[in-house]
């Protein structure tokens, strides 16, 4: 986990004070809620406020651009559904847009999300977390963890 002052200086050094404000939040939420959560049963009530604290820290986020393909389309949460699902759009030109692409995304997506305590924890307790990926092709990737920390990925019809 990164201390405060690790996320400071990168911040710092990067020269996005807001986007790093909310990666220190997220942080913050994230450590209080593995620890509150490590020596008990899971809770979905206080997964939900964790992850409704995230969107929130996170919302100015909507509409920017990760990379110069990747842009940030918000996250839904549905509480009563165990489900959190997050939206991206991919505008690279459709020659990009290959199995070896999903294929990548697919592990991208297991190593940044499924494989991670939080997510992982949320998966085995019944929670749907996912992500769809809309490219400039109107196709559309659906992403999901599996329980274990493994991720799956289809392309969903138009």
């Amino acid at each position: 986990m990164m201390r405060e002052a690790d996320i400071r200086q990168r911040c710092a050094s990067q020269g996005k004070a807001l986007a790093c404000g909310a990666l220190y939040v997220l942080a913050l939420v994230l450590t209080c809620t593995v620890a509150s959560n490590s020596s008990r049963a899971f809770e979905d009530q206080q997964f939900c406020l964790a992850v409704r604290e995230i969107i929130r820290s996170s919302s100015f986020d909507v509409g920017t651009w990760a990379d110069r393909f990747t842009r940030n389309d918000g996250v839904e949460i549905i509480c009563d559904r165990k489900l959190v699902h997050f939206k991206r759009y991919y505008g690279a030109p459709a020659s990009a847009v290959t199995d070896t692409w999903r294929d990548r995304k697919a592990e991208e997506w297991e190593s940044g999300y499924c494989k991670r305590s939080l997510w992982r924890e949320a998966v085995e307790n019944g929670w749907i977390i996912s992500s769809t990926i809309a490219t400039i092709t109107g196709e559309r990737l659906w992403l999901a963890c599996l329980p274990g920390g493994r991720a799956f990925h289809r392309v969903l019809p138009p």
